[in-house]
């Protein structure tokens, strides 16, 4: 995820575990806190606030991420005292668990409803070379997933560059490393849907 809201397209999925439609909206309606990793300078994390949820964790591996978050943490933006109730640390996926999460959250499993973040979209960037599963950075979605299921939610949002849209997986055919994902996530028990969005469409500021 990069730190700076972008006005190119980007993917972003929102996946489901599987289960009855009434059922997620009452769920929805009750829990509105969330999870966020990969969290850079917040971009996602303050979209989600402004419009009612309730951040209780965050984390990134970059120092610099974590230092823009600190900063900012408890600013009024849109009426929202951002990331006010968050856990915020430097942090890497691979060696974070569901069960850390939710004892420095202060919280129980099935507290949470929702993961959100933008795993690292180097790989399958043109800036990256995409060089995709090839890139450690490119496999790290396997521990989002993994860290969503420990948390028992019900909703993730993967959200990344418009190039994963024709990335190529290990097989070579353009599309498959995202449809690889999304039967890992399947797999799991979330059913995906994937939209392609432009930040400038929603008030987003260019690069």
């Amino acid at each position: 995820m990069t730190s700076q809201a972008e006005s190119h397209p980007h993917t972003a999925g929102l996946s489901r575990r599987t289960a009855h439609r009434d059922v997620l909206t009452n769920d929805l309606s009750r829990n509105m806190k969330f999870v966020s990793l990969f969290s850079g300078a917040g971009g996602l994390d303050l979209g989600f606030e402004a419009a009612g949820w309730d951040c209780v964790y965050a984390s990134d591996i970059d120092a610099t991420a974590i230092d823009t978050l600190e900063v900012n943490k408890g600013k009024r933006v849109h009426g929202t005292a951002m990331l006010g109730r968050a856990f915020i640390e430097k942090a890497d996926v691979r060696e974070s668990s569901g069960r850390d999460i939710l004892a420095k959250a202060g919280i129980r499993r099935g507290d949470v409803s929702t993961v959100v973040g933008g795993p690292p979209c180097q790989s399958w960037s043109s800036a990256g070379h995409q060089l995709g599963f090839e890139d450690p950075r490119g496999r790290l979605f396997r521990d989002y997933i993994r860290i969503a299921g420990e948390l028992d939610v019900r909703w993730l949002v993967f959200e990344n560059v418009r190039g994963l849209l024709t990335a190529r997986g290990p097989d070579g055919k353009p599309g498959s490393a995202l449809q690889h994902i999304r039967e890992t996530l399947l797999k799991a028990g979330f059913q995906t849907s994937v939209e392609m969005l432009n930040a400038a469409d929603y008030g987003g500021g260019a690069a």
